[in-house]
């Protein structure tokens, strides 16, 4: 093997190396929804490419099985330990959903009490960074907390967010900051009109608070919608048009402005949840300063461990030819 071939082989295969960081920092992250107001009543998880709206269906349908299947998962969320839970307004119902086979993990399932209405909460869910889990409701226009039993508790006084947030997501811990998403259908003859807007959720009194005027002309009208943050800080949405008979849009958000960018669109009716990531933002372990903690090497994405792959097959390739001739 000429020494000119060689050199060709080892400098492609650096190239391939060098472009992961850049692969994986422009990718956007996979997410997990729930297509819960399919007219078809399918309810299965899916996995979501936020950069292009591919999808692919997870599990059989109707999640969990009868006498009680779920069949209205309002909200998903990843708690601190990177565990799936899921919130169902048919049986209102608390669970952690398995992602490999997209059914309830045995044991997990509790009945949450404590709620001032028991139909039409269109709930939101988040977790924070130490563990704590928020829910919202649109009927009662309220806050939750929900503990490990089930129990909800309003923040503050019911009826303090003022505005119909069906989606939440959290980011940091010194302070906790809780963005809401307004939902989207303009009904000028409703007593309470949506708001189609990001908000900021005082996590003290529940109160919610607009950012900037409206998401933007980008964003076409929706029904309710699903919120969540990815590993480096940046806001993603999902939105149900369902009831338009249209596909779901998926969003970025700057919290600063709340100005929505459209991002891609996902050929499935009914997706109303989000959860991309588990709390992010949150204060490095004991030990772990903050440089050290954003210095870690991130898990790649699908084409960065194809380059990975082909890189390694390469060298190796190379190496062989070397050792042989």
């Amino acid at each position: 093997m000429g020494v000119a071939r060689m050199r060709s082989i080892f400098c492609f295969a650096l190239c391939l190396l060098l472009a992961l960081p850049i692969a994986t920092a422009s990718a956007a992250p996979m997410a997990y929804s729930v297509n819960s107001d399919a007219f078809e009543n399918d309810d299965r998880l899916h996995l979501i490419n936020l950069a292009d709206g591919s999808s692919v269906s997870i599990g059989i349908g109707a999640i969990d099985v009868p006498p009680n299947p779920l069949i209205d998962i309002e909200g998903l969320a990843f708690a601190p330990d990177n565990s799936l839970w899921g919130v169902d307004d048919e049986t209102y119902s608390l669970f952690e959903v398995e992602t490999a086979f997209g059914n309830v993990k045995q044991g997990t399932r509790v009945t949450i009490s404590g709620l001032d209405a028991l139909s039409k909460n269109d709930f939101g869910l988040t977790f924070t960074c130490d563990g704590s889990l928020y829910a919202s409701s649109v009927i009662t226009q309220t806050l939750y907390t929900i503990d490990e039993a089930g129990v909800a508790a309003p923040v503050g006084n019911p009826g303090n967010l003022g505005f119909n947030i069906s989606a939440i997501a959290s980011f940091g811990d010194s302070p906790v900051r809780l963005f809401g998403l307004g939902n989207g259908l303009i009904d000028t003859n409703s007593l309470d009109p949506d708001n189609r807007s990001l908000f900021e959720i005082d996590t003290g009194t529940g109160v919610a608070t607009a950012i900037g005027v409206g998401i933007g002309g980008a964003v076409a009208d929706y029904h309710q919608a699903g919120l969540s943050f990815d590993e480096s800080g940046k806001l993603w949405a999902i939105t149900d048009r369902s009831a338009l008979g249209q596909f779901s849009q998926v969003l970025s958000i700057d919290i600063n402005s709340g100005e929505a960018t459209l991002e891609s669109t996902v050929a499935v009716l009914g997706f109303e949840s989000l959860a991309v990531s588990r709390p992010t933002g949150c204060t490095p372990p004991s030990g772990i300063s903050p440089e050290r903690a954003d210095a870690l090497i991130p898990t790649l994405d699908d084409f960065g461990k194809l380059l990975a792959i082909l890189a390694l097959m390469l060298t190796g390739f190379a190496g062989l030819r070397h050792r042989m001739s």
